[in-house]
């Protein structure tokens, strides 16, 4: 039931997503009634479909009115989605359950030696983490495209009469162009405001030749520009802007972080002060933009890279006060954050670690999505690598530290904690995402490992691979790929092309990610990437070393899905083949984009910026070390073909799913027995013969010519067995067979067989 059950949920699944690319951004109003009658219509779409396959009318009955019911709190909880958003909801949350499950008594019910248990454990929970943060990930595309009511939704704020706080406006600099420095400041001398000051944070640069004009700048732009040089002075950026607060003038009450290559709108503070004339609200934060973001593929997926964030993300935080401090373009009150203590000087994320102690406290936040100004981007994909490198790092260090108090159970803990369940969700979830690209790692490497014992015939097992297994992580995969597309066409505004290039631009610094995930957890002082040296002045070729490692995975993973399915073709080692090209397309897209940013570097004709301050951590030696790991684990499987396997199946067996064959748990070759109760129809004539090959791993022989039989015959792979009936679908033909050393019949599947004789001369059995 459970398997019949996770296959009619897929289909509700599909059937609702596909609706909702459709008009899930078109319906712009919520009727509860209206959703009603479209859950409704999926589920009885649905089931017509399931009634037409495996039947079991009594089953999908009581499964609808269980996911009617479902869906019903779900129209009632999300009354500011429309139906399609509401339905697709209930029917992602309905089929990832129910795999989770499955999976789950698949791992617990599979008899394994003590190894192979442990590796299957593992691999349920490396499952379960990914299908959670994929649920967040569907969540926060229905949230934010097929919401119909904002309630936090600001795009103006209206002037409040008289009140001009004065604002510091800081930008904190390190060893940067001087005339990008320049191009900032002469913006924020043009702003459209009474009450500000503007302090230069000149943190560690080493070459008087660098730092000294900026004084000169400042003078010659009037009496509120400052610049104040720091030499070995400790805690890098967040240090800098820790001595810049206590440098501010004593009047101000708001303070702005401006990135020192940043050109800013004149109506940068008018427009957003405002805010702040509630007491409640500590900071405000607009998008990030970019000037440089067009003329290749790599520029314009980069950018469009960086407005998901603000664009997908960002405002369903909004939705619950939940959104991230990102630094440059926001304004943060003074005395909100003296009361947290300044920017904490361990972690490379300042800006995003200090908005969580602050609503930690109990403020309100509040983000404006309008553009108030535009940056830089990374000139090469090096730069980008190295940036998200950082991004990442920060974002572990911030999980690390504060994730006792983004538990549930977190303010029993901690009363004076007063964070709400969604701001700990978001920030939770956001911490864990990072690690999605770790776990995207280990599933390669999964894969990997199961191609080559498929290609070496090996008996290690760890697993039984059910068709279940094989079906419903494709059906997962490609849906989950088709809403990402469709999210970044929607709330970007993008060609489909366009939509795929920063698909793949995303993925394509998985590696770089994962390593920070991985030296974040291992590390507290903030570290920066640091990747292979250049052997040639060909700055193509010095393009693939800076993608070497994930060049190599892509085409380990390629190249080994290639062999499998050629050294043994069937509709199994082409999935794994499949999953194998998808995985090394993810790694190989690296290479590409890196090739392709050469066009920006050679247009912008700019040296590349050199913003690392901390302690480098090579890339060659890390990537050495998660080698090694690879290496003690594929050790350690080898080791699973020398520890006994169970001889038989023990009495917890009984709760496999019944899409599980005794031959696939045990992974050997018991002798085939038929179930009391199986017995030759009297019918059967005396010369009926024939010859029939199971073509695949094994087959299930029942008691009737239908699927989901309560008892069932094991035949392995190419056993013959003589067929002496067969029932009168051509089209959908069961051979009755005399199963071997046995006296006793059964029903095969002719699906499942290589027939060798003639079909009218098998006698049809009634």
């Amino acid at each position: 039931m459970l398997v019949r059950a996770l296959y009619l949920s897929a289909i509700w699944f599909a059937i609702s997503l596909f609706a909702t690319l459709i008009m899930g951004s078109r319906l712009r109003r919520s009727d509860s009634t209206l959703s009603i009658l479209w859950l409704t219509a999926v589920i009885l779409i649905g089931n017509f479909i399931a009634v037409f396959t495996f039947g079991r009318l009594l089953e999908i009955f009581g499964l609808s009115l269980l996911a009617f019911g479902f869906g019903l709190y779900w129209i009632i909880r999300l009354n500011d989605w429309n139906a399609p958003g509401q339905v697709t909801w209930t029917m992602t949350l309905i089929t990832t359950g129910l795999f989770v499950i499955y999976t789950f008594m698949l791992t617990a019910f599979t008899p394994l030696n003590p190894l192979s248990f442990i590796f299957a454990l593992l691999f349920f929970f490396l499952e379960a983490i990914t299908l959670l943060l994929a649920l967040a990930h569907m969540h926060e595309s229905l949230d934010v495209v097929c919401r119909v009511q904002w309630m936090r939704l600001v795009d103006k704020l209206e002037p409040v009469p008289g009140y001009l706080p004065m604002v510091s406006l800081q930008v904190p600099a390190y060893n940067e162009p001087i005339e990008v420095v320049q191009k900032t400041l002469n913006s924020l001398s043009q702003l459209n405001y009474p009450n500000y000051e503007v302090l230069v944070v000149d943190n560690n640069t080493p070459l008087q030749s660098t730092w000294r004009p900026l004084e000169e700048i400042c003078r010659q732009l009037g009496p509120n520009f400052h610049c104040l040089h720091l030499d070995q002075w400790p805690g890098y950026k967040s240090g800098a802007l820790n001595f810049a607060v206590t440098q501010t003038d004593p009047n101000a009450e708001i303070i702005s972080i401006i990135d020192a290559d940043y050109e800013v709108d004149p109506n940068f503070l008018r427009e957003l002060v405002p805010a702040f004339a509630d007491p409640q609200v500590a900071f405000v934060q607009t998008p990030q933009d970019y000037s440089d973001s067009t003329g290749d593929i790599f520029s314009e997926s980069t950018y469009r890279g960086y407005k998901y964030f603000f664009e997908v993300s960002m405002p369903s935080r909004n939705e619950r006060n939940a959104i991230i401090f990102a630094g440059t373009m926001g304004l943060i009150r003074k005395s909100v954050l003296e009361e947290i203590g300044g920017w904490d000087e361990w972690c490379i994320t300042e800006d995003a670690e200090a908005s969580l102690r602050i609503l930690k406290k109990g403020y309100q936040s509040l983000y404006i999505n309008r553009s108030f100004g535009s940056g830089m981007m990374p000139i090469n994909f090096e730069g980008l690598k190295k940036q998200r490198f950082r991004w990442c790092f920060g974002g572990i260090q911030i999980l690390k530290k504060h994730w006792e108090a983004l538990m549930p159970w977190a303010h029993l803990v901690d009363p004076e904690n007063q964070l709400t369940l969604a701001q700990r969700y978001y920030y939770l979830v956001g911490g864990l995402g990072w690690f999605s690209d770790v776990f995207n790692l280990l599933f390669a490497f999964f894969l990997v490992m199961g191609a080559l014992f498929n290609l070496f015939s090996s008996p290690i097992k760890v697993r039984p691979l059910t068709d279940t297994v094989l079906i419903i992580p494709a059906v997962f995969l490609v849906l989950h790929i088709l809403r990402f597309i469709w999210v970044l066409r929607n709330r970007l505004r993008v060609s489909i092309g366009m939509a795929i290039a920063t698909m793949y631009n995303f993925f394509s610094l998985g590696w770089a990610v994962t390593l920070a995930c991985i030296q974040g957890l291992i590390q507290r002082e903030g570290v920066f990437l640091r990747t292979p040296k250049s052997t040639t002045a060909s700055k193509a070729w010095r393009a693939i070393q800076v993608t070497q490692w994930e060049t190599a995975i892509g085409l380990i993973c390629a190249l080994t899905g290639f062999l499998a399915f050629v050294m043994d073709p069937n509709w199994r080692t082409f999935s794994l083949g499949a999953l194998l090209y998808w995985q090394g397309s993810l790694y190989l897209a690296a290479p590409i984009y890196s090739l392709l940013s050469l066009s920006r570097e050679a247009a912008l004709g700019a040296p590349v910026r050199v913003v690392e301050q901390g302690k480098p951590m090579m890339e060659q030696l890390a990537a050495r070390w998660v080698l090694a790991c690879s290496m003690v684990l594929i050790g350690a499987f080898s080791l699973i073909r020398f520890l006994p396997s169970p001889s038989g199946l023990p009495a917890y067996a009984r709760f496999l799913p019944i899409d599980l064959s005794p031959e696939q748990v045990i992974g050997g070759e018991p002798e085939a027995t038929t179930p009391a109760g199986m017995t030759a129809t009297p019918t059967i004539p005396s010369t009926a013969t024939g010859i029939a090959t199971v073509k695949v791993e094994s087959a299930n022989c029942r008691a009737k010519p239908r699927g989901g039989a309560e008892r069932i015959t094991i035949l392995y792979k190419n056993q013959a067995v003589e067929i002496v009936g067969r029932n009168d679908d051509v089209g959908n033909p069961w051979w009755y067979i005399k199963v071997p050393n046995s006296d006793d019949h059964c029903w095969l599947w002719g699906m499942t067989t290589t027939l060798n004789g003639t079909l009218e001369q098998i006698p049809i059995i009634r």
